[in-house]
């Protein structure tokens, strides 16, 4: 006796439906770590408006330890496992040595999801570019739940202590710098920048024009650490706020802007190298109370700014090491 035939598609069925469900589950998933991030940009805007800095400040110097990975996800680590150093996937953890401990949590962050951007010219190398067209939820573990071989250290982040090693730390990151870096006594003249006042005065402790950075002598040579901050702060602004850098004046944000995103730039990188600034800051940072919107647009800039100023740090050093 034959078998029945089974219809066309029909073995296929539950298949598909298995794959619509994950795919659904997987959405949901994503949404909620969208909703994640902005609730907690809510909390902290909030806090601010409050007069209490402490929280975004905490943030602030924790992403130091994540200049690679974007806001949102600098967040999403920060919310689920706050005590990280590190963090990867099941695989990069096996790949460096490490494997993942029976039972551990997952750290759920996003991924872009990206397709060929048919309108856009291609580049000179021939190809397509992408555009974004949305998130997906992937899996990473902190390195507290990894065991194996010794985690990985950031050598180029190691300050020698005293006002000795913040001087020379200062003259080391100087040749990373993409513009030149002196010292002289302090500037009388007035300053305009994209055809907009700077500010430039005999009492800056520092101040650029996207061309260089100069360091006051008389207010930072006998502060050390405190040069290494306004050495950051104008590096950021080097790297934020100028039209060479492909930005239109009216693209700038406001001078007030500029100036707290610079000090939080440079809040992250001391942060990451040790230095605590939270006394220059924690007041300062507060003006973004109450606008979770212009929190986040600011945030972002500063974390993409952190990455580019460690990236050409971590490009000078690898380069250093290499002529050795």
């Amino acid at each position: 006796m034959s078998q029945a035939a089974t219809p066309e598609g029909q073995a296929d069925a539950p298949r598909t439906e298995r794959h619509l469900s994950a795919r659904a589950a997987s959405q949901a998933i994503t949404a909620e770590l969208l909703e994640r991030v902005s609730t907690q940009l809510e909390h902290l805007s909030t806090r601010l408006q409050q007069g209490e800095s402490a929280e975004l400040l905490a943030f602030m110097r924790f992403s130091a330890r994540f200049h690679s990975y974007s806001l949102n996800n600098q967040l999403l680590i920060w919310t689920q496992a706050p005590a990280s150093q590190y963090v990867a996937g099941f695989r990069n953890w096996l790949a460096s040595g490490r494997s993942v401990k029976k039972g551990a949590k997952a750290v759920r962050i996003l991924a872009p999801l990206t397709v060929k951007d048919p309108d856009a010219a291609r580049t000179t190398e021939g190809k397509q570019p992408q555009k974004l067209v949305g998130f997906r939820y992937v899996s990473v573990f902190a390195d507290y739940d990894t065991e194996g071989e010794p985690l990985p250290t950031q050598g180029f982040m190691t300050v020698p202590g005293g006002d000795e090693g913040h001087r020379a730390l200062i003259d080391d990151l100087s040749s990373a710098v993409p513009v030149p870096v002196r010292w002289e006594d302090a500037p009388h003249t007035a300053l305009v920048v994209n055809g907009r006042p700077w500010g430039r005065h005999s009492s800056a402790h520092g101040w650029t024009d996207g061309q260089q950075i100069v360091l006051n002598t008389a207010r930072c040579a006998g502060q050390p650490a405190h040069a290494l901050r306004v050495f950051f702060h104008e590096w950021a602004h080097a790297e934020l706020h100028f039209t060479d850098n492909g930005q239109r004046p009216e693209d700038l944000p406001s001078r007030a802007v500029r100036e707290l995103e610079a000090d939080g730039a440079a809040y992250v990188l001391c942060a990451a190298y040790g230095i605590d600034a939270t006394a220059q800051t924690a007041d300062y940072v507060t003006a973004w109370g109450g606008h979770a919107e212009a929190l986040q647009t600011s945030l972002k800039r500063i974390a993409k700014t952190v990455s580019r100023v460690q990236e050409r740090i971590q490009a000078q050093q690898t380069a250093r090491s290499a002529a050795d």
